[in-house]
């Protein structure tokens, strides 16, 4: 029998809001520009854009390094992958690095991942040991493998476990089972879906694309055409498989009654080029790679049907999120809380966003967006791109060598030193220079 004090604990506990839970769904490779909300002309995926209609899709979402490794460091840290140490793919996050999942697992908060994890070295598919899953307890991922078929992913032991059938299937199957697990407190489940990502080899049910009657981008050159218009038949097949997964889950949540009381994130680790500018490749700093979708429902505090211009980056998920559901980021944190902002709509809202690819190379490249304005920089700090994305959105004409926007061009080299500055990104050859 309970005391007097305990009973107006539990009293006091049992008024506490619920926390709600957290559903945070990344789609390898899927570029910002690839979706129904953006105007894009050829995707079928009528879940996300009921996603959109019950929630708020952000048009303006960025990556802060558009490679798989980094790009995941940065979601679980809330820090720049230079900062969280991650600065290539195939590299092991730092075990002493503080994570989202982390803290909601302290929280109270059941965790699991499910998919590619691409967090723990170069192992492939790699069994992840217990110890090196920051703060996630359910266990259904491998480390690193791009196989839409006859995959593999291993539990608590290392032994492997095949998967039927077309991946994302499985895994999303595997995702409705823990959403449906009765418990009375709240989840955080991370499902990371390979596709789109290569080989574009959808199911038969959505190997439907003509691709003949595809609409290229207008940055697509002549030359480029035919292949582009090969790999994105089969690039949409596979979003159209990740989007009826999505309605699968979102099916889940409502058949639980969870649906008003979780916050449903759709967004990808980085974007692909798909032959805009003549490139088939990530890791650079146009719009197609660094731009990724970022879609957020929770119809308890969220109005639906929005747009927003907000711009984000993907250091931003993490301090977000964590207000959201009612608690605090480590101090490490470089990313900013945007709660308020996206709740109520008050707040001062983020003048630019940065974000690096290529480091420690010849090619390594920084890049400050603030407004529709786009610098980027080489190794030596020297413009090399500039762009305003309201006149020019397919990045044709570069202004960089324009004396007619040296003062622009000037004025973004500072803010993006500033940005540098503040996170502790190192450029040595250049701040040698400068200190010369």
């Amino acid at each position: 029998m309970l005391n007097r004090r305990e009973f107006i604990g539990a009293a006091a506990q049992s008024t506490l809001p619920r926390r709600p839970n957290l559903l945070y769904i990344l789609a390898d490779s899927w570029r910002g520009q690839a979706l129904p909300m953006a105007g894009d002309p050829n995707l079928i995926a009528p879940n996300l854009a009921r996603l959109a209609r019950e929630g708020v899709y952000f048009s303006r979402a960025y990556t802060s390094y558009p490679v798989c490794c980094p790009s995941r460091s940065a979601i679980l840290t809330g820090k720049f992958p230079h900062a969280a140490g991650v600065t290539r793919n195939h590299s092991l996050l730092p075990l002493d690095q503080p994570t989202m999942s982390a803290v909601l697992k302290t929280a109270g908060y059941r965790t699991g991942y499910i998919g590619k994890w691409h967090l723990d070295g170069a192992e492939s598919p790699g069994f992840v040991p217990a110890g090196r899953r920051r703060g996630f307890d359910y266990w259904a991922a491998y480390n690193v493998a791009h196989r839409h078929y006859d995959s593999v992913y291993f539990r608590d032991e290392p032994v492997p476990v095949r998967v039927s059938g077309f991946e994302p299937d499985y895994m999303t199957s595997l995702a409705v089972d823990f959403i449906k697990q009765p418990d009375p407190g709240p989840f955080y489940l991370y499902l990371s879906l390979v596709a789109p990502h290569a080989p574009f080899t959808p199911p038969a049910r959505h190997a439907t694309y003509n691709p003949a009657k595809l609409r290229l981008r207008e940055n697509v050159p002549k030359d480029a055409e035919q292949s582009t218009r090969r790999d994105l038949a089969g690039y949409y097949g596979l979003c159209s498989a990740v989007d009826e997964n999505l309605g699968r889950l979102l099916t889940a949540l409502n058949d639980r009654g969870l649906a008003d009381d979780t916050i449903v994130v759709f967004t990808s680790d980085h974007g692909h080029m798909l032959g805009s500018q003549g490139l088939d490749e990530i890791d650079l700093p146009y719009e197609e790679s660094c731009g990724i979708p970022f879609v957020m429902r929770y119809p308890r505090k969220l109005k639906g049907g929005e747009e927003r211009d907000l711009l984000m980056s993907n250091v931003d998920h993490m301090p977000t999120l964590l207000r959201m559901c009612g608690l605090e980021s480590p101090s490490s944190v470089q990313g900013r809380d945007l709660s308020e902002i996206i709740l109520t709509g008050t707040g001062d809202e983020p003048a630019s966003i940065y974000a690096e690819g290529r480091l420690h190379s010849v090619n390594e490249w920084r890049m400050v967006v603030r407004g529709y304005d786009k610098l980027v920089v080489n190794s030596k700090l020297k413009a090399t791109h500039l762009y305003n994305l309201a006149q020019d959105p397919f990045e044709m004409e570069n202004l960089a060598t324009s004396t007619k926007h040296f003062r622009q061009r000037d004025e973004l080299l500072a803010l993006l030193n500033r940005w540098r500055f503040r996170t502790g990104d190192r450029v040595p050859t250049a701040d040698a220079a400068l200190l010369r």
